[in-house]
């Protein structure tokens, strides 16, 4: 499938028209994106703050379909780097599906600051944290948090994201059922600590390098120390 994208220059005015009205209706799609749009309507209900199923369960429930459904049509990763792309899929493909999600319109949800776009955001939190399969994936998230989120995809570190690393922060999170307290306390010292060190070259490699933040945070004394930053 050839991607489509959309600037930010176009992105505002789309956003504008339809957000004037509260019309978010896709554009006239073609074929492949017609066919794209009705495979995610029909894996991804619209969101009702009526029904008790949670914030945090709805987006992960998003980005497994997401995931599912993008990587069957080719997407891949260098391609899920271009945000052009995830502005696209926004307004133009599915925009009822985010206006469903972010009532509020906020428009950094459908098109502003990479790291806000709900589409991107939900896509990478699966992509981040992929252990083999939906099903193994899903149980590393069954008790993830919004702060959960912010802390993963809004921390890329200064050369971007290292996968493997984040995916082995997440089953160590999981393993030792982290609070979410003790979690962003190892997220933070991860982000200080991967810039002059080198996880892969640590003893046990890079679940050696995550045991060992964990050793550094609890210490002896099993509590979350203090962490700068």
């Amino acid at each position: 499938m050839k991607w489509s994208t959309l600037n930010p220059v176009l992105a505002r005015r789309r956003y504008g028209e339809m957000a004037a009205d509260r019309s978010f209706v896709p554009a006239e799609l073609t074929a492949e994106y017609a066919s794209l749009r009705e495979q995610l309507l029909q894996a991804i209900p619209h969101f009702d703050m009526r029904q008790d199923t949670g914030v945090s369960r709805y987006d992960v429930a998003a980005g497994l379909a997401l995931y599912r459904i993008l990587g069957a049509a080719g997407l891949d990763v260098r391609t899920a780097a271009d945000d052009g792309v995830w502005r696209f899929l926004s307004l133009k493909v599915v925009p009822d599906l985010v206006a469903g999600r972010w009532p509020q319109l906020q428009e950094d949800r459908f098109w502003r600051g990479r790291s806000r776009i709900w589409l991107r955001t939900v896509w990478w939190l699966v992509h981040l944290t992929w252990q083999g399969s939906a099903e193994a994936t899903e149980a590393i998230l069954s008790d993830v948090t919004a702060d959960t989120i912010v802390q993963l995809v809004e921390r890329p570190g200064r050369g971007g994201f290292r996968i493997e690393l984040t995916r082995a922060l997440f089953r160590e999170r999981s393993r030792r059922k982290l609070s979410q307290t003790a979690f962003r306390a190892l997220m933070k010292l991860n982000t200080a600590r991967v810039v002059v060190t080198e996880p892969t070259f640590c003893d046990g490699g890079v679940d050696g390098y995550v045991g060992e933040l964990h050793a550094y945070i609890f210490g002896r004394a099993g509590r979350p120390r203090q962490t700068e930053g």
